[in-house]
């Protein structure tokens, strides 16, 4: 499992203008990478490279090789990202990457050594106590980012530790919605209803701002958008981390990757709810709280999730009217994401004990120990036909 840990780096005034100038010249390297790969249509990092890296070299030799293979690196993914359809640009200021090449840092002596076009920079940063379960992770890559306001560096490193292992295989289905955030197959509800206030109130500020327009107003906007996604995540930490105290093993939620594309023609007013509705942050903080504590998290195929009856698996689109779930074949009666929930808790209990398409029934040697005997005819796969076994999600 990874995590994300934000360092606030204490350095000298003169090792702050060292860095500030390696930004921005890393940051005009991007573009230059980045629009070799842009005219030329391509993405490769290794036709990227040939092609990019002595010219730069010999352009800009105060630029270590390290950290320029590493902005090498960031335009070839941004450029990868939006599929080469227009130009990506960086800003002065933009972070940049440092691998473990360009930055070498000891969370336990809380120092760090940086690239810079001037040698190395030294810097130290506090540990916050928050931090101190982290010491002995593996460090990964980080990011040095800069606040131009308060004239500060902040490192943020990715550190690594092997997750541990689910041990058990109670299933908890967990239906997603825009009314109710949450809802568990045990029967407990998490209502959306605060959140709708508090976007409903600054919905109503925002049109006010901008419709008054002055400098001030767009400050004011720019406040009170940090502050309703501060209370958005708060909402969905405090529900995931609930969700996760259960005592379940795993948790199975539906794959809606694909939701906003699917839902574009349902309308204005139901866009603008959907675009609001936060929960691929809630399925991110799921996985990891719970990848802590050795659970897991499972996606299921969502499909008939909300019309299949979870008493007697009768599938008809009538069965559910809004919030109210009423199967016309057994006149079962429950609310309609109660219902969701319990498939999907199904769902995932059938998932967890299949085999993969590409594992194995039995080692090579083991295969070829049992050719020509009545193992080997025991351990062959069904034939996909209308004999094999069919699971309805």
């Amino acid at each position: 499992m990874d995590r994300t840990i934000n360092l606030k780096l204490e350095l000298s005034g003169e090792d702050k203008e060292t860095l500030r100038q390696t930004m921005v010249l890393s940051n005009q390297v991007f573009d230059e990478i980045a629009l070799y790969g842009f005219e030329h249509q391509t993405h490769s990092k290794v036709s990227i490279h040939h092609e990019t890296y002595y010219p730069t070299r010999e352009k800009h030799p105060e630029l270590p090789c390290s950290l320029l293979q590493g902005i090498r690196d960031v335009a070839c993914d941004a450029l990868k990202g939006v599929e080469l359809k227009r130009l990506p640009k960086s800003k002065p200021y933009s972070a940049i990457r440092y691998n473990k090449r360009v930055c070498n840092i000891s969370l336990i002596k809380k120092r760090v050594t940086l690239s810079s076009i001037k040698g190395r920079v030294k810097a130290s940063f506090p540990i916050p106590k928050y931090y101190e379960k982290y010491l002995l992770w593996e460090l990964r890559t980080s990011t040095l980012s800069y606040n131009k306001q308060r004239n500060t560096f902040y490192l943020n490193v990715t550190i690594h530790k092997q997750s541990p292992e689910t041990i058990g295989d109670k299933v908890l289905g967990i239906d997603r919605g825009i009314v109710n955030i949450a809802v568990t197959s045990s029967n407990k509800f998490f209502n959306g209803k605060p959140i709708k206030n508090v976007r409903a109130k600054y919905a109503h500020l925002r049109a006010k701002l901008q419709n008054k327009g002055t400098h001030s107003a767009k400050r004011l906007l720019r406040k009170i958008s940090r502050k309703e996604e501060r209370f958005v995540t708060n909402v969905n930490h405090c529900i995931s981390k609930e969700i996760v105290a259960m005592p379940f093993d795993v948790f199975a939620i539906e794959d809606l990757t694909s939701i906003r594309v699917q839902s574009r023609t349902k309308g204005i007013e139901f866009t603008r709810k959907l675009n609001n509705w936060s929960f691929y942050q809630l399925e991110q903080f799921l996985r990891y709280k719970a990848e802590t504590i050795g659970k897991s998290v499972i996606s299921i195929d969502p499909r008939y999730t909300s019309q299949k009856c979870s008493a007697c698996g009768h599938i008809y689109r009538g069965n559910r009217r809004g919030n109210s779930f009423h199967c016309v074949k057994c006149g079962f009666q429950i609310h309609a994401d109660l219902n969701a929930a319990r498939n999907i808790a199904e769902i995932g209990k059938s998932g967890l004990g299949r085999l993969t398409v590409t594992q194995p029934y039995m080692t090579c040697d083991e295969v070829e120990a049992c050719k020509g005997t009545e193992i080997e005819h025991s351990h062959k796969a069904p034939p996909i036909g209308r004999g094999s076994l069919q699971v309805n999600t």
